[in-house]
């Protein structure tokens, strides 16, 4: 019998990740490891699982959290800063190591080990320290999420009835992935055997620029969209007042890894694991643009913006 800790559980990729895991193990064989248990969702409490309270930000409840389990998913804080991002991490690491938990599962990002991004570089340090840690490990780098083209996409929000879209430094491709399938991929993984001490890509199977994207949004609106590559300070100019001047100028970064390629990168992984064709990103997109749910990446960048 193998005992599975779960973190993170009541956020967009951890709760399909959960969904799909129950299907897979005994709901006796799982823990949820909250920060505010009282806050579980219906369906964590319905489950039939475990629910203990261990909070990144309060290490000394992680070691009972983690306590006798074997195996722990440690889905990434979600926070672009770097230093609190980081320090959680190591809390959650720190704790299984003390505790015995025999393997690491860690949620990375999908960009290159040598990003530029600022979004990558607390997943970096983390996956170095977890390297480190002597603990048997494996990180898993969920590619981008279709869910969130609008943060990627200059923060387009159909509803404002712009028709262009800036970016800054350059254009790139991005092998969207959407959140179900993750979460059902890296549920897969978790319940497994295998994969000791290595970095798997979980990822989509077309990588498209995003000139590519605007095209798809401009059949789709009935509407042309152009994308149009600007210097920094004009994308800040752009959108400010839908972030922070900080946050923007950190995202910025991402679209220099754009350049470089780093989200264009397919592995077979997830499909094969999954068994299926993967969820295009169109389909995604003409959802959410049907749903009128075009935010401007409010949604998207709220998990950062801490």
């Amino acid at each position: 019998m193998t005992k599975f800790v779960v973190t993170g559980a009541t956020g967009a990729l951890g709760s399909r990740i959960f969904k799909n895991l129950i299907r897979l193990v005994p709901a006796s064989d799982i823990i949820m490891s909250l920060y505010n248990p009282s806050g579980a969702t219906e369906d964590i409490k319905s489950s039939g699982v475990e629910v203990r309270r261990g909070d990144f930000g309060n290490p000394s409840t992680l070691d009972s959290a983690f306590a006798g389990t074997d195996k722990l998913l440690i889905v990434s804080y979600p926070s672009i800063a770097h230093e609190l991002r980081v320090k959680n991490h190591i809390a959650a690491i720190d704790a299984a190591k003390r505790v015995r938990v025999k393997h690491i599962y860690y949620t990375s990002l999908a960009f290159a080990s040598d990003s530029v991004a600022t979004v990558m570089q607390a997943h970096i340090d983390t996956e170095a320290y977890l390297k480190q840690s002597g603990l048997t490990y494996t990180i898993i780098r969920e590619g981008i999420y279709s869910e969130s083209w609008p943060l990627y996409f200059g923060y387009f929000d159909p509803s404002e009835g712009k028709d262009e879209v800036l970016i800054p430094y350059s254009d790139g491709k991005i092998a969207w992935v959407c959140r179900d399938d993750l979460g059902e991929g890296t549920a897969k993984i978790l319940a497994a055997s295998g994969y000791e001490n290595t970095t798997v890509l979980l990822s989509g199977d077309k990588p498209i620029t995003l000139l590519e994207f605007a095209q798809i949004a401009s059949r789709i609106l009935n509407r042309d969209i152009k994308l149009r590559v600007v210097s920094e300070d004009e994308y800040f100019k752009n959108n400010l007042g839908k972030q922070s001047e900080e946050l923007l100028r950190a995202w910025a970064t991402t679209y220099k890894a754009l350049a470089r390629g780093e989200l264009e990168k397919v592995d077979p992984l997830l499909k094969n694991l999954l068994g299926r064709e993967l969820r295009p990103v169109e389909v995604t997109l003409k959802e959410m643009l049907d749903a009128q749910v075009g935010d401007g990446g409010k949604e998207a960048t709220a998990r950062y913006a801490k």
